[in-house]
């Protein structure tokens, strides 16, 4: 497995994060405490970029939905891009996709918050 790596840009008032490597028990802390200082901040419309991560933990698809319902409590969401196959299935598989979104297409993922 690869290093975990995270990569933010800010995309007007989204927070574009692009993550690539593992996001497991052990590394996902470090994408918590980004995503805790957007909030604190006040920033709660959030893009994860999926397209170079090899592998998620169901604790982290967990927590990940537990972030979006708290933006979605402050008027912003958390939405993934670019989800690889394999990590779409087990996201579909367990139900998640109700919870989360899921975009193939940037710009689009990017529009969609002004929607929502």
């Amino acid at each position: 497995m690869k290093d975990f790596h995270i990569d933010h840009q800010s995309r007007g008032a989204v927070q574009f994060i692009r993550l690539s490597g593992s996001l497991d028990m052990y590394s996902f802390p470090r994408l918590e405490t980004q995503l805790n200082t957007f909030f604190q901040q006040g920033r709660h419309a959030v893009l994860l970029d999926c397209k170079d991560l090899d592998y998620i933990g169901s604790a982290g698809l967990g927590a990940l939905i537990g972030f979006a319902k708290l933006a979605r409590e402050q008027g912003g969401d958390l939405k993934l891009l670019n989800v690889p196959d394999r990590i779409f299935k087990i996201i579909e598989l367990l139900g998640f996709t109700k919870v989360l979104q899921v975009h193939n297409n940037e710009t689009a993922a990017l529009d969609s918050f002004s929607k929502s």
